[in-house]
C-alpha cells in the first residue's frame, strides 16, 4: 500500500512538474563585429538602410536605428531585422555585381540577396549557391572615427586592403575593468 501511494504521488508531481512551460533559447539576437584592425565588439546599427558598425553614427543619416534579428526561416537562412521602433525588413546583400556590396536591410527600392544566412555558433555567415559557408563581411572606415560601413566581398574578388576583414558575431564584448 506504501509503495502503490509513492508512486501515485511521483507520478502526481511528474504530471504537474512537465506541465511547466520549458523556454526555448532566445530566437533573436544583436550583431557585433570583431576584426584585428578595429575596436572589439562593435555594435551592429542601420543608418538610411546600410549596416554600419561603430560608436559613432553617419553624421548624414536621416534615420538610424539599433537593431535585433531573428530566424525567420532555418531553412532558406532568412532573417528578418526589427528596429528599435519595432518597423520589421529583411537582412540582404545586394548583388550589383561589385567587388565590395552594401550589406543593410530590404526596402522597396532595392535588390538584395535575402537567404542563405545562418549562425555558425556565434559567426554570421552566408551559404554560397555551392553550399559553402562564406564569412567575407568586411569593414570600410567612413572616415568618422570608430564608424564603418559593413560590406560584403564576393569570394572571386580581390579587396582594397582599406576594406578590413571582420566577423559579425552574435556575442556581445565583455567589459573589463580596472579592479585597482
Amino acid at each position: 500500500m506504501l509503495s502503490l501511494l509513492f508512486t501515485a504521488t511521483v507520478l502526481l508531481l511528474v504530471r504537474f512538474s512537465s506541465a511547466a512551460v520549458i523556454k526555448p533559447r532566445a530566437d533573436s539576437f544583436k550583431l557585433y563585429a570583431y576584426g584585428s584592425d578595429i575596436p572589439e565588439g562593435l555594435s551592429v546599427f542601420i543608418a538610411d538602410g546600410v549596416a554600419y558598425a561603430g560608436t559613432d553614427v553617419p553624421a548624414d543619416a536621416t534615420s538610424i536605428a539599433n537593431i535585433t534579428l531573428s530566424t525567420e526561416d532555418s531553412t532558406s537562412g532568412t532573417w528578418t531585422v526589427t528596429t528599435d521602433s519595432g518597423d520589421s525588413f529583411a537582412w540582404g546583400i545586394t548583388n550589383s555585381g561589385g567587388d565590395l556590396e552594401t550589406v543593410g536591410i530590404v526596402n522597396s527600392t532595392t535588390t538584395m540577396t535575402t537567404s542563405g544566412f545562418g549562425l555558425y555558433g556565434a559567426w554570421a555567415y552566408h551559404l554560397s549557391d555551392a553550399g559553402e559557408i562564406q564569412m567575407n563581411y568586411r569593414a570600410v572606415p567612413t572616415g568618422t572615427e570608430g564608424l564603418y560601413a559593413i560590406k560584403w566581398a564576393a569570394a572571386s574578388t580581390t579587396v582594397d586592403d582599406s576594406a578590413l576583414l571582420i566577423n559579425l558575431r552574435t556575442a556581445s564584448p565583455v567589459p573589463i575593468s580596472d579592479k585597482n
